[in-house]
């Protein structure tokens, strides 16, 4: 326990202090002293007189002097241990120190349970704030580390992911998946390696993605979906998506696939050689050039592959430079759910063959049957996507029958669909989610739309 001492002004006082300490250590049974309440035990510091709880004049007692690695009690006179040299403390600054420790234990459960209801909700960011302040609290946690380098993997940070996993293993050696999380950094060490690589494979990775541009332009068209009502919302799920009603909205066109890893590379290339941002959403971030986190993965060398890592303001910029906008969250339940209400984009039975929920990366529209009964793919599984409207759990009770956009303002956008990360009750169309605007992860992609012109 520190010791907070009253300082005096006079000079006189201080020095007297300093010969009384002085003297007092170079006697040989001179023993810290503690004052205690002889009412209820608790003890205080030595210019306390009273008990804070009852009142009652404190007692002076003597206090055992320990060392702190061995607990071991030192003789009277001794300053350090003869067999650790480390300064005797105080029995009661040991139990302090004990008592604090069991704080700062308790304190990283609570950031640690945290983080793991983020990671499974897919919400890897704030899972990686929650555990970052765990490991701050209290780093000699080993489930912590061990989930901190999942959460690293799954974030495409290999270096991170090894750092993490190495100290899990440092923390719990006879853990019994060592030989797991040790081929773990083996693998990510040998991925570390292929990502040094990629850097010079970029005029590869261009002549790659200008091939197959031209393909995917052909093949990678929008679908028109016809003005008219349909059934949003559900009386059976989560109150953010109640009610169950009907949404009239005009005709609009949307893709049938995710956007994805070469029709962004285009835009990066034409954001780069312009600089050109007149058409990116007026508030976004400052700085920003709408290049996504770890872009020098070899993930994005797959053209077929669905961009990920966008944020917000990333997919608001792409849509308006490819003259489209991004889907307002009723187009996108529309076009993913028909006009017959049906709880997935095939229909209503679950059916694990129609979505890619495995983990693994797969090329947009990989999944023939699992597409949507206006044609559009990966409406389930794969990434989610992010819609244009701000998010408000109550939104429903309130949205206007006709043509709704989402609230004025707000925190979190909407995103829909669910990823190849998620569970199945995740990826129902009418299942509501949303993520802060500045959000980017391994799970989070989108796809565009746009108004279609009354003829």
């Amino acid at each position: 326990m520190k010791k907070s001492y009253c300082i005096s002004l006079s000079c006189v006082i201080i020095s007297c202090f300093i010969l009384i300490s002085s003297l007092r250590a170079e006697s040989p049974a001179a023993k810290v002293l503690t004052k205690k309440c002889p009412t209820c035990n608790k003890l205080y510091s030595e210019e306390t007189k009273f008990c804070g709880d009852d009142g009652a004049k404190l007692i002076t007692v003597a206090t055992k002097m320990i060392c702190p690695e061995c607990k071991k009690e030192g003789i009277s006179g001794e300053k350090f241990c003869k067999e650790h040299g480390k300064k005797l403390i105080p029995l009661t600054e040991l139990s302090q120190e004990t008592d604090n420790l069991t704080q700062k234990k308790g304190l990283a459960k609570k950031y640690y349970v945290e983080g793991c209801n983020y990671y499974d909700a897919e919400s890897y960011d704030q899972a990686l704030e929650s555990y970052k302040k765990a490991a701050e609290v209290f780093p000699d946690f080993p489930e912590l580390h061990y989930n901190m380098g999942g959460l690293y993997l799954k974030l495409g940070d290999a270096q991170q992911a090894i750092n993490h996993f190495q100290k899990y293993i440092v923390l719990a050696p006879n853990t019994s998946d060592l030989t797991e999380v040790q081929s773990y950094i083996i693998i990510l060490k040998q991925a570390l390696e292929k990502q040094k690589s990629v850097q010079s494979t970029f005029k590869n990775r261009d002549d790659i993605m200008e091939k197959t541009l031209a393909e995917q332009k052909q093949k990678y068209t929008s679908v028109a979906v016809p003005s008219g009502e349909f059934i949003m919302g559900t009386d059976e799920a989560r109150e953010d998506a109640y009610p169950e009603h009907k949404v009239y909205l005009d005709a609009f066109e949307i893709d049938r696939h995710e956007v994805t890893n070469a029709q962004y590379w285009e835009f990066l290339n034409y954001i780069k050689k312009t600089n050109d941002h007149s058409k990116c959403f007026k508030e976004e971030p400052s700085g920003k050039d709408h290049t996504p986190r770890f872009w020098e993965n070899e993930y994005y060398n797959n053209p077929d592959y669905p961009v990920v890592r966008i944020d917000w303001y990333d997919a608001y910029a792409y849509a308006a430079w490819a003259g489209k906008r991004l889907p307002t969250e009723a187009e996108w339940e529309k076009a993913a759910r028909g006009l017959d209400g049906r709880k997935f984009p095939w229909g209503n039975e679950w059916d694990p063959a129609k979505c890619n929920l495995s983990g693994e990366p797969k090329p947009v529209g990989s999944v023939e049957s699992g597409k949507s009964v206006y044609g559009c793919y990966d409406m389930a599984g794969s990434v989610y996507e992010w819609c244009a409207d701000w998010y408000l759990d109550t939104y429903y009770a309130e949205a206007p029958s006709k043509n709704p956009k989402g609230p004025n303002n707000g925190i979190r956008r909407v995103i829909r669909g669910g990823s190849r990360f998620s569970k199945p009750f995740q990826i129902r169309t009418n299942t509501r989610k949303s993520e802060q605007p500045n959000l980017f992860n391994l799970a989070l992609g989108f796809r565009c739309a746009k108004d279609v012109k009354a003829k």
